[in-house]
């Protein structure tokens, strides 16, 4: 049977079909964390740079919109023939989940861009404003946003990245003539400053942090900014309801538990910008061998590269095997262009195996297009059907994140803002 289904991109647009807007609104700024993880000793930014330009706040979701801004609409999809997934998120899908707001004009055919903060320790997020952020562009000029918010980084696990809207940039290359694109993000002082917490539960102050960069993500897609191998221990700690919201969203339960019955070692990674196969369609938990390999010492001192799921690798210290993906969606028996991942930060990969084998994982790889395995793209990326002569966001490199190894200091941190 035919259905009419549109899926966005960006998570955003999934919660205005929740309800309680104020409700789920305070949630996001209440602060509270559990199980959060944070990825230094000391805090600092991990990126911000811009993350791709136009595409929110269209006043309708409605394919011409979506082409005038120069978003993508693929209606090439698997599991309905009147379904679509695009590019571009509607202003009210912004602005009952962020503070401030967007814009969409018409006459010269843009939206809002948008540019996740990436901070090494979560956020309190009752501190979160658009007068904490300053952006320099390689132009001179300084801008400010006209919108920030924790979405889609709201579960009380997570919270380690801002994504900012406003007008930030163009589609150029970073080399090209005419090219607008920020080139300094910093944190600056206002009535509430941002305030991080992490380490010994140390609450500072996030004024002062700053971000530099000389690329755009039309040179360049996604990278990884942080891997961590922890325990999964006997529950998901704050995820879904448990992390501050309820659970019917298209993407939720979406923890290890609910996908694979629990598990032994859980390697978060957590990325610079929204993760997509091609900057539309979702990341499916059986993608593992599509997109990553894991690099363990092997029992002779040489490398073993884990590139299959579930098969049993003989390493230094035991056996290990990886399941599968997690901190998408749903389970499901099978994965068409209608599964809705969650668009955040947060990628898991799921491993059974022996302690002393877990404890010599030392690099999350990301071969990419140059090592002959697909790329991450941001949100704003081409989809299979892009339209003729639009710019759209770059494949992410090649890329080796160090893996931080936490099974004896698991680098989390709790935060009841009722009791502060």
């Amino acid at each position: 049977m035919k259905k009419n289904i549109i899926i966005s991109v960006l998570s955003l647009v999934t919660f205005a079909f929740i309800g309680c807007e104020k409700i789920i609104e305070y949630s996001f700024y209440n602060s509270n964390l559990a199980g959060a993880d944070y990825w230094s000793d000391e805090p600092k930014i991990l990126s911000a740079g811009l993350g791709f330009t136009d595409i929110i706040g269209v006043d309708e979701l409605t394919e011409a919109n979506v082409k005038l801004v120069g978003g993508a609409w693929d209606t090439q999809v698997s599991c309905s023939d009147e379904a679509s997934l695009h590019t571009s998120v509607k202003d009210n899908g912004v602005e009952n989940f962020f503070k401030g707001t967007v814009f969409f004009d018409k006459t010269n055919k843009v939206a809002a861009d948008a540019l996740p903060v990436v901070f090494s320790w979560p956020i309190l997020t009752e501190t979160v404003d658009i007068t904490d952020f300053q952006l320099t562009l390689n132009t001179g000029e300084v801008v400010k946003p006209t919108a920030a918010g924790t979405v889609p980084n709201w579960e009380y696990n997570e919270r380690n990245t801002v994504v900012l809207f406003g007008d930030f940039g163009n589609r150029f290359k970073s080399n090209e003539a005419g090219a607008r694109f920020p080139v300094k993000v910093e944190i600056i002082s206002d009535d509430n400053p941002l305030q991080l917490i992490g380490k010994d539960n140390q609450i500072v102050s996030a004024v002062g942090l700053s971000w530099t960069t000389t690329k755009n993500p039309y040179d360049e897609g996604p990278k990884l900014v942080g891997a961590k191998l922890n325990w999964v221990g006997k529950k998901a700690i704050g995820e879904g309801a448990g992390g501050g919201i309820r659970s019917n969203t298209p993407y939720l339960p979406n923890d290890e538990f609910t996908l694979y019955g629990g598990s032994d070692f859980r390697l978060r990674m957590l990325t610079s910008g929204g993760f997509s196969p091609d900057g539309v369609t979702s990341i499916y938990p059986t993608m593992f061998e599509k997109f990553f390999k894991i690099h363990v010492k092997g029992v002779d001192g040489d490398t073993i590269k884990m590139d299959k799921v579930g098969i049993e690798y003989n390493v230094l210290g035991g056996k290990l095997k990886i399941i599968g993906l997690s901190d998408l969606g749903k389970k499901q028996d099978s994965y068409d262009d209608c599964y809705v991942d969650d668009k955040d930060n947060y990628i898991d990969v799921i491993l059974v195996g022996d302690d002393a084998a877990a404890r010599n994982i030392t690099f999350l790889e990301i071969p990419s297009l140059a090592g002959g395995y697909s790329a991450f793209y941001n949100p704003g990326g081409p989809g299979r059907t892009p339209y003729p002569n639009v710019k759209y966001t770059a494949p992410g490199p090649a890329d080796l994140e160090p893996v931080i190894m936490c099974l004896d200091n698991p680098m989390r941190v709790n935060y009841d803002a009722k009791r502060h």
